[in-house]
Formats: C-alpha cells, sequence, structure tokens
C-alpha cells in the first residue's frame, strides 16, 4: 500500500474509535445509572438505544475488519 492509502486507512480507524469511545461511555453511564434506577433499564430496551448502540459496535467491527483486510489482503 501506498503512504497515502495507509493514511486513509488510519482515518477509517480514527472515526471507528471515536465511534468506539462514545459507546464506551455509552455503556459505563448505563451501568451507573441502572444501579440507581431500575426504571431506566425499561426505557433504555423499549426505547432502541440498545439496538442504536448494537448497531454502532456492529458498524465499528465491520470498518474494523474492512480496514484489516485493505491492509493484510490475502494473496
Amino acid at each position: 500500500m501506498t503512504n497515502k492509502e495507509l493514511v486513509e486507512q488510519s482515518e477509517k480507524l480514527a472515526t471507528a474509535w471515536e465511534s468506539l469511545r462514545v459507546s464506551i461511555d455509552n455503556l459505563s453511564m448505563a451501568i451507573a445509572v441502572a444501579k440507581y434506577d431500575s426504571d431506566w433499564c425499561d426505557y433504555f430496551f423499549k426505547s432502541e438505544q440498545s439496538s442504536n448502540l448494537e448497531s454502532n459496535l456492529s458498524n465499528i467491527a465491520s470498518v474494523m475488519l474492512e480496514v484489516s483486510n485493505d491492509i493484510c489482503s490475502k494473496y
């Protein structure tokens, strides 16, 4: 890969990292709130926030796999 291509791949990983960081923060907050407010758990799952979080984590995994495959493609 060229340096330009590697920079493009690193930019994808940087974006994925930001999404992962938001997801981690979201999970940390959810754990803290769930300890003190059992009604919040019902809201979290019924409002589809858990589905949004799952989709976000799935997208991050896809980007990471795509970058890995682009950098270390099979010959």
